[in-house]
């Protein structure tokens, strides 16, 4: 197993890879990230607060378990293949665990035109779309991702009553439509609105949504997302 450097090579790589773009996105965010390659086997660990993020591209038992031995606290498995999750739920008490499908752009333009007015999402709002996410997202997480990545926002009388941004490592998420606004297409406006700025930034949207989540599903093809395999989050504490 040999550490990676990420070089603009490799990020370039792992951009071209659609189950590799969440690697790319936490190389993005510090430079502490560490990478690591053996063969065809591929992780990532990013330190993020006090949890470690770890992402895996394996089908090897003994590479992810290699990568986690000398790991201590709390550790949050992200976007990882299924069996790894498989591998690792008897051997420790997770926090949570969830199933998802990785969606990934096609590469063709987005087919809505949008005639909305849409507007960045304020920091101000932290608490408001914390509110909005089943999981109570901390709002000085919220506040950096808007910080660093685009967003997108309908407004009525100067507040949110859609909207969706950028998770840290670039991942679309957290939207979110007030209930009273509810089916009047605001969700597909936004959503059109931020991959379209996404694209523009020279990144590819992508967004890791959990498998019961129809509406979310049924909307992704709308703006060209495409699923592309099962992907998990499951979180533990390792000591």
């Amino acid at each position: 197993m040999k550490r990676l450097i990420p070089s603009p090579e490799l990020l370039k790589m792992f951009k071209s890879r659609p189950d590799m773009l969440i690697f790319e996105g936490y190389c993005s965010l510090s430079d502490e990230t560490v990478v690591w390659q053996d063969g065809d086997n591929f992780a990532l660990v990013a330190r993020v607060g006090d949890v470690h993020k770890c992402c895996f591209v394996t089908d090897c038992r003994a590479f992810v378990a290699e990568v986690l031995a000398p790991i201590c606290g709390k550790v949050e498995l992200c976007g990882v293949d299924p069996c790894v999750t498989e591998w690792l739920r008897d051997s420790y008490k997770y926090e949570y665990e969830t199933h998802c499908y990785l969606y990934v752009w096609n590469g063709q333009a987005l087919p809505y035109i949008n005639n909305q007015n849409i507007h960045p999402l304020s920091p101000e709002f932290a608490q408001l779309v914390s509110d909005g996410t089943h999981y109570h997202a901390y709002t000085d997480e919220i506040k950096e991702c808007l910080a660093r990545h685009p967003s997108a926002a309908i407004t009525v009388n100067g507040k949110p009553i859609c909207w969706c941004l950028c998770h840290l490592e670039k991942s679309l998420g957290m939207l979110y439509t007030l209930p009273e606004y509810r089916h009047k297409g605001y969700a597909l406006k936004v959503m059109t609105a931020l991959c379209n700025e996404v694209i523009a930034n020279g990144d590819i949207p992508y967004a890791y949504i959990v498998t019961d989540n129809t509406a979310s599903i049924n909307l992704a093809a709308k703006y060209n997302l495409v699923c592309v395999k099962c992907a998990d989050y499951f979180r533990f504490e390792k000591n």
